[in-house]
């Protein structure tokens, strides 16, 4: 699979500490057109532990995982042994 380049939750809670704590926290992406604006999302405090898939509909490569993607890939984790989590917040 691609690698996807991101944060650890370690590499995320070191960036938080010295953060106000009473700020709103929202995510930020390329909207994909012409000036690169950048749109801001907010987030719902959900967290979950997820499965990615490589897919050509998404801008970034990946997408979560279908359930049905993921009880195929269950088998193959176990064999392999490299098990990548991946938390998403939504």
């Amino acid at each position: 699979m691609k690698k996807l380049s991101t944060i650890t939750v370690a590499e995320l809670i070191e960036a938080l500490q010295g953060e106000d704590p009473n700020a709103l926290v929202l995510f930020a992406s390329n909207y994909g057109d012409y000036h690169r604006t950048r749109q801001v999302h907010a987030i719902a405090g959900d967290f979950e532990e997820v499965e990615l898939e490589q897919t050509a509909y998404s801008d970034s490569g990946f997408a979560v995982a279908r359930s049905d993607s993921r009880d195929e890939d269950e088998d193959e984790e176990d064999e392999g042994g490299d098990y990548q989590p991946y938390l998403v917040i939504r």
